[in-house]
C-alpha cells in the first residue's frame, strides 16, 4: 500500500479523534468521561496497528526524535515506575471510571502524540488539524450556551481547559492567514468561544488565559519587528496590570463581593480547602520523595493529612482524588522523578521554541505557542488534565515538535547506508497488517469493549433497582461484574444502593436476602482488598457489614458477627483517615445499634473536638439524647445544632419535629422557627405543618410571613381555619393584641 494511503489513514484517524468530544452514551456509567476515553483507546489502539506497519513497510517515514519526545517517554516510564511501589497499583494502572486517567488510559494520548509527529508533515496538514479542532470547539461551545454550560464535556473545568488551546489555534490559523481577507472569519469562532470560556466561570482557567495574554503583550512588546505593534503591546499590557490592580483594590467593596471577581481571590472557599490538601501533600512527601505513593493515588496522602477545618469552607466533595494542582498532584503521586520528568516536557517544548526564535523563522508564531504553553501550565496549577486537555496538549506539542520542519519539503527521504530496524518488505506487509490489525481488535475487546459492557450492564442494574425491580437488578449486576479492571467502580454503585436502601432487603425472603448481603459483602471486600489503606473503601465495607448486622438483628450470634466485622472496618477507615469527623459519626451509629450508649456519646464528643465548627456533629449528638430520652443533655447540641446552621441538612422528619418541641416548650421562637422551616422544605404538602409555622411566625411577630404560611396550610385543608380562630382566642390579650390581618 502506497505510503499516502497509510498517511490519509493516520491523519484520518486523528481528525476523527477530535469528534469524540461529543460522544455521551447516557447507557454508561459517567457517560461524559468514558463513553470518550473507551472510544479513543480502541481507535488509538487500531491506529497503533496502521502506524506499526507503516513505519516498518517505509522506515523513511519514522518520526524524528526530539527532545520533546524524550521528555515524554521519561515521564511516561516515570509514572510507570511509580506502579512499581504504589499503594494500589489497579488504580495507578488502570484509574477509575470517574477519570480515565490511570497509565493504561494515558498512554494511549502518546500514541496519539507519535502517530501526529509522523502522519502531519506539512502546513496544508496541521492547518486542516487546527481548524477541525477550533471548528469542533465551536460547536461545543454552542451547544454549552445552548443548554448546560458543561456542554458534552461534563465539567465547566474541562470546557475552559479545552477552549483555552482552540481559541490560541484560531490565534494561530488568523496570523498565518495574513494575506487572505478571509481570515476576520476567524474572529466569529474565537468570539463564541470566548463568551462560553466567560460562562463557564472557571478561577483557574480565567487566571491562566488572562496571564498568558499578559505574556503575550510583554513578548510582543519586547520582540515584535514593527514598532507599533511593540508599542500597542506595551499599552495593552500597563491597561491590563493596572486595571487588575484598581479592580482588586476594590476586593472589600459590597459591588465586589458579589460579582464573581470575588471569585479569583483566596477567599473562594474552594481555593481554602486547595490549601489544605496541599498542606497535607508538603506534609506527606518525606514520606515517598523519588517514586511517590503511586500515580493516581493522592487519595491516599489526602485522606491520611485530612484537616477537619475543611469542613469550614465545604460540606460537599471532601474525597480528593487529585490535588487540583498538576505540579502538587504529580510531585505527590510520582515523586522527584515523576515531577523532574514532567517538567522536562515544558522544558523541552521551550527549549524548541527558543531555538526557532532564534532561527528568525515566524517569530510571532513562536511567542504565540509559548503564551499557550503558559496558559496551559498555569490553570493546571489549579485543576487537573482530562480527556480534552490531554489531546490539546498533544497537538500543541506535535506543532512545537513539527515546527523546525516548516518550509521543507513534506516527503521522506531515506539517509543513504541506513539499514533500518524492523524493517519489512512488500511481500510481509498484508500479512503484518492482517495480525496487528485482529491483536489491535483482540486487546481493545479485552481492556475497552469488556469494561464497556461492563458499564451498560452497571446502569441496566441500577436502573432496575432503581425502578422497584430488585431481583432483575441484583442480577443484571452479576452479569456485569464479571472481573474486568474497571469492576471496583460499578460495584460501588451496588454497594451504596444497598447501604443507602436497606429497605430493599425486604423484597426478597430471608435467605434470598441473604444471598444479596453475601454477594455485596464480597464485592465491598474485594475492593478493600485491592487498596486496604483506602478510607472511603473500609467506610463502605464497614457500612454494609452494619447493614447485615441490623438484617440479622434477632440473630444474636449473626448479628454480633457482622457488627464487629463493621466496627473493624470503621477503625481501619478512621485509621487511614483520623480527621475525618463524619467517619466517627457513622462510628457512634454502629456503637448506639450495638447497644453501646456512652462509647456512642463519646465518640460523637471526640468527634466535635476535631471541629468544634462542624455543625453535623452537634446536630447528630442531639438525635442521640433524642433516641436516649435524655433531655438534661439535650440543650446544648441541639442549640449548638441550629446556631452552626445544621437545620438544613436534616433529612429527619422525627427529629425536625421532637427538636421543635424542645424549643416552642423554652419559647425560644427564633430557633424553633428555623426547625420549622425546614419542616415545611421537606413535606410542603403537610398542612399541620404549615399551620404550626404560621403560629410560629405569629408569635415571633413577623405577622405578613404569618399569612403566608397560613394560606399555605388553608390551601391544603380549609379545615384549619376554625382552629386557627382557636388559637387566636387563646392568646393573652388576644382581643386587643392580636393584629386583625391575622385572622383568617
Amino acid at each position: 500500500m502506497p505510503a499516502k494511503i497509510y498517511l490519509r489513514i493516520l491523519q484520518g484517524g486523528l481528525l476523527a479523534s477530535l469528534l469524540i468530544v461529543f460522544l455521551v452514551f447516557k447507557d454508561l456509567l459517567f457517560p461524559f468521561i468514558t463513553s470518550k476515553q473507551l472510544t479513543f483507546n480502541i481507535l488509538m489502539e487500531l491506529l497503533l496497528a496502521i502506524w506499526l506497519v507503516f513505519i516498518m513497510r517505509y522506515p523513511e517515514y519514522r518520526p524524528k526524535i526530539s527532545y520533546i519526545t524524550w521528555g515524554l517517554s521519561a515521564y511516561f516510564l516515570a509514572v510507570l515506575a511509580s506502579c512499581a511501589v504504589s499503594v494500589d497499583l489497579g488504580l495507578s494502572f488502570w484509574g477509575d471510571a470517574e477519570r480515565m486517567l490511570g497509565v493504561f488510559h494515558l498512554l494511549h494520548f502518546l500514541i496519539f502524540y507519535l502517530i501526529l509527529i509522523t502522519a502531519f508533515r506539512s502546513w496544508s496538514e496541521w492547518r486542516v488539524l487546527l481548524f477541525s479542532s477550533a471548528g469542533v470547539a465551536t460547536v461545543v461551545s454552542y451547544i454549552g450556551l445552548s443548554g448546560t454550560t458543561f456542554s458534552t464535556i461534563g465539567n465547566t473545568a474541562y470546557v475552559s481547559g479545552y477552549l483555552i488551546f482552540n481559541l490560541f489555534f484560531l490565534l494561530i490559523l488568523f496570523r498565518r492567514s495574513a494575506d487572505s481577507a478571509w481570515r476576520w472569519l476567524y474572529v466569529l469562532p474565537g468570539l463564541i468561544m470566548l463568551w462560553e470560556f466567560w460562562t463557564c466561570r472557571t478561577s483557574g482557567a480565567i487566571i491562566g488565559l488572562f496571564a498568558s495574554l499578559l505574556l503575550l503583550f510583554f513578548l510582543f512588546g519586547l520582540f515584535h519587528k514593527s514598532l507599533t505593534v511593540r508599542r500597542s503591546a506595551w499599552l495593552a499590557l500597563l491597561i491590563a496590570v493596572f486595571s487588575v490592580i484598581f479592580v482588586f483594590s476594590q476586593h472589600q467593596a459590597a459591588w465586589f463581593q458579589k460579582s464573581f471577581l470575588k471569585n479569583l481571590t483566596f477567599q473562594k472557599p474552594t481555593f481554602q480547602t486547595r490549601l489544605i490538601s496541599w498542606r497535607g501533600a508538603a506534609a506527606d512527601f518525606k514520606n515517598h520523595p523519588l517514586f511517590g505513593t503511586g500515580f493516581g493515588n493522592y487519595a491516599i496522602t489526602f485522606d491520611r493529612h485530612f484537616d477537619p477545618k475543611f469542613f469550614n469552607y465545604a460540606r460537599t466533595e471532601t474525597y480528593f482524588d487529585r490535588a487540583h494542582n498538576n505540579l502538587i498532584d504529580i510531585a505527590s503521586t510520582t515523586g522527584l522523578v515523576g515531577l523532574l520528568t514532567y517538567l522536562s516536557i515544558f522544558a523541552a517544548a521551550l527549549y524548541c521554541l527558543v531555538r526557532e526564535f532564534k532561527s528568525g523563522r515566524r517569530r510571532g508564531e513562536v511567542l504565540v505557542l509559548s503564551a499557550l504553553l503558559a496558559a496551559y501550565f498555569i490553570q493546571n496549577l489549579a485543576v487537573f488534565d482530562s480527556f480534552v486537555t490531554y489531546v490539546g496538549l498533544m497537538i500543541l506539542l506535535g506543532l512545537i515538535h513539527w515546527l523546525p520542519s516548516d518550509g521543507q519539503a513534506a516527503e521522506a527521504v531515506e539517509t543513504a547506508g541506513r539499514k533500518p530496524f524492523l524493517a519489512i518488505g512488500r511481500e510481509w506487509e498484508w500479512t503484518a497488517l492482517i495480525i496487528l490489525l485482529f491483536a489491535a481488535y483482540l486487546f481493545a475487546h479485552q481492556y475497552n469493549i469488556k469494561p464497556w459492557r461492563m458499564f451498560q450492564g452497571v446502569i441496566d442494574g441500577y436502573g432496575k433497582i432503581i425502578d422497584g425491580r430488585y431481583a432483575a437488578g441484583v442480577e443484571a449486576y452479576h452479569q456485569a461484574l464479571i472481573g474486568t479492571p474497571l469492576d471496583h467502580d460499578g460495584a460501588v454503585t451496588l454497594i451504596n444502593l444497598v447501604t443507602i436502601n436497606p429497605d430493599l432487603l425486604d423484597s426478597f425472603t430471608v435467605t434470598q436476602a441473604q444471598t444479596v448481603l453475601d454477594y455485596v459483602i464480597s464485592l465491598a471486600e474485594k475492593n478493600v482488598a485491592g487498596n486496604p489503606e483506602d478510607s472511603l473503601m473500609q467506610m463502605q465495607l464497614a457500612q454494609v457489614y452494619d447493614t447485615a448486622a441490623r438484617f440479622n438483628y434477632q440473630d444474636l450470634d449473626q448479628f454480633n458477627h457482622y457488627s464487629g466485622l463493621a466496627i473493624a472496618a470503621i477503625n481501619r477507615s478512621l485509621e487511614a483517615s483520623p480527621g475525618r469527623v463524619p467517619v466517627y459519626l457513622v462510628k457512634a451509629q454502629m456503637q448506639l445499634v450495638r447497644g453501646e450508649k456512652e462509647e456512642a456519646i463519646q465518640t460523637i464528643e471526640y468527634a466535635i473536638s476535631l471541629n468544634p465548627d462542624y455543625s453535623e456533629g452537634y446536630c447528630r449528638l442531639a438525635q442521640f439524647y433524642i433516641f436516649l430520652k435524655d433531655d438534661q443533655r439535650l440543650g446544648e447540641p441541639l442549640t449548638k445544632c441550629v446556631d452552626l446552621n445544621g437545620v438544613n441538612d436534616i433529612n429527619s422528619g422525627p427529629l425536625l419535629l421532637n427538636a421543635l418541641s424542645h424549643f416552642t416548650a423554652e419559647q425560644d421562637y427564633p430557633r424553633a422557627l428555623k426547625l420549622a422551616d425546614r419542616l415545611a422544605e421537606l413535606d410542603a404538602a403537610n398542612a399541620q405543618i404549615w399551620f404550626n409555622l404560621a403560629k410560629l411566625y405569629l408569635l415571633s411577630g413577623e405577622n405578613a410571613k404569618s399569612q403566608n404560611a397560613l394560606g399555605r396550610a388553608l390551601d391544603l385543608d380549609h379545615k384549619l381555619q376554625d382552629s386557627w380562630a382557636e388559637f387566636l382566642d387563646s392568646l393573652p390579650g388576644a382581643a386587643s393584641a392580636t393584629p386583625a390581618e391575622a385572622r383568617p
